[in-house]
This record gives structure tokens, C-alpha cells and sequence, in this order.
């Protein structure tokens, strides 16, 4: 059984209050994830979207919540659509003007825009294996021939902070934390269509919770750095985004 089965509550229902929107819009303002994002995610992202944009391309964002991916993929599509069944995110949200939002489950209903390409990023961690696979199969629906999803998870199970994670999911089973490896998710991915054509792992420096927000900032780009120069192996890193075909 994937990590994600547990949770008596759909992970739909997990970002509809204010409050759990102004915690995720800190989450990136300042620390470990928003360092991370400034500094590794976000340059990552723009190097495997610009290749893939053009003005006459479009982008579908799922789960695209304050706008924060939409906006990259913005820089270099003519056309994007952000989608996501929180209405407290949307309103938080700040777009361009090639980025059109709207509230709305398409894992429930089909729109009848298609687009080159989907992006789907801290979402399939999170959600339980069911949802995951109606996510999937929404965005294989809404993906053209050869369209391409790029997704991520960011809590990779054979990092240091994914194997104590573990290790507490044993010891305290009630409040699980969830993990995937790479091997898990590609399988996922190809139950549901998709053929996995790159996968990149990164954010090597485990993450401290809330602690020494200020030092995750300065040393988060100088380790992602010397981890690549000395090769060391990807199942140490606590993130890995996935480029996949629709088949």
C-alpha cells in the first residue's frame, strides 16, 4: 500500500480555510521551503518548461493553489490554466495576465480545453492513492497527444528525513507522514498512461522542521552545489521531479 491510504479526510478538503492558506503562503516566504523553491525548485522548473513553451503553447497548472507554479509557467507559455477546488487559494492568489484561474474539480468534471502540457507540483505526496489516480487520469484527459506532465514529490522515502519519517510512521502509525520513492510514484504514473522520460532529485540538505530558518537560506544552494559535484547518489535528496509522456 503507497503512503497516503490512511487519512480518513480527502486531501481535496485540506486547503480551504484562511488559515491553512496564510501557513502555506509562509511556508515560502522565508526557511527551509522557501529557500529551497528561490534557490533550487524554481531554476529547475524554468529550465524544463522553457523548452516546452511557446507563444502558441498552453499549460494546465492542477492544483495550481496561490498561483506560485502558474506564474513560471507564465514566462514561457502563451496560455495557462491554473485549476484548483480551493477557493481560499484562489483569492490569495497573484497571476499575470496569460493566467487564467478557476475553481473547479476536474477530476469530476472534463473541461474541453486541452494543452501541451500539466504541471502538478506538491500535490500526489500528499493525496491518498485514489486521489491520486483520479488527478492522473483528469490530466491525461486534458493533456494532447504526446502532451507532457511535470510533477514532483517532495518527500522522497529514502532521504534521511523520509527514513525517519518512517521509522516514526511505525512507531506513532496515527499520524502517518508520507513518503514515496521514485520507483513508487513512476509505477503510478504508468498505471495511468504516462511514460516517465526524466526524473531529477534535489534539495540534499534535510530539512529541520521549523528550526534555523535563517541558516537553511544561506546553505541550501552552497549544499545542493558540492552534493552534485561529488555525485552523491539521488536517494539521498528529499526531493525528485519527474517528467512523463502522456503515452
Amino acid at each position: 500500500m503507497l503512503n497516503g491510504d490512511t487519512s480518513s479526510e480527502s486531501y481535496r478538503a485540506s486547503h480551504q480555510s484562511a488559515d491553512t492558506v496564510a501557513d502555506y503562503i509562509s511556508t515560502f516566504e522565508v526557511g527551509y521551503c522557501a529557500a529551497l523553491w528561490r534557490k533550487v525548485e524554481q531554476p529547475l522548473l524554468e529550465s524544463i518548461l522553457r523548452p516546452l513553451g511557446g507563444p502558441d503553447r498552453t499549460s494546465l497548472d492542477f492544483a495550481c493553489g496561490t498561483g506560485r507554479i502558474a506564474k513560471v509557467a507564465a514566462l514561457f507559455f502563451g496560455s495557462v490554466v491554473g485549476v484548483d477546488v480551493s477557493e481560499a487559494m484562489l483569492l490569495a492568489a497573484s497571476v499575470p495576465d496569460n493566467v487564467t484561474l478557476l475553481c473547479i474539480d476536474i477530476t469530476s468534471v472534463t473541461g474541453q480545453q486541452t494543452f501541451d502540457v500539466a504541471t502538478a507540483l506538491r500535490f500526489f505526496l500528499n493525496a491518498e492513492d485514489a486521489l491520486r489516480r483520479d488527478a492522473l487520469r483528469a490530466i491525461y484527459r486534458h493533456l494532447r497527444k504526446g502532451g507532457v506532465l511535470v510533477c514532483n514529490i517532495q518527500l522522497n522515502a529514502t532521504s534521511p528525513i523520509g527514513l525517519i519519517s518512517r521509522i516514526l510512521n511505525r512507531a506513532c502509525p496515527g499520524r502517518p507522514r508520507n513518503t514515496l520513492t521514485l520507483d513508487q510514484f513512476s509505477r503510478v504514473l504508468s498505471d495511468e498512461g504516462f511514460e516517465v522520460v526524466e526524473s531529477t532529485y534535489y534539495g540534499y540538505l534535510p530539512r529541520p522542521g521549523r528550526f534555523f530558518p535563517r541558516l537553511c537560506e544561506v546553505l541550501i544552494e552552497p549544499f545542493e552545489k558540492v552534493c552534485r559535484s561529488l555525485k552523491v547518489p539521488g536517494y539521498f535528496a528529499e526531493n525528485f521531479l519527474v517528467v512523463s509522456r502522456k503515452a
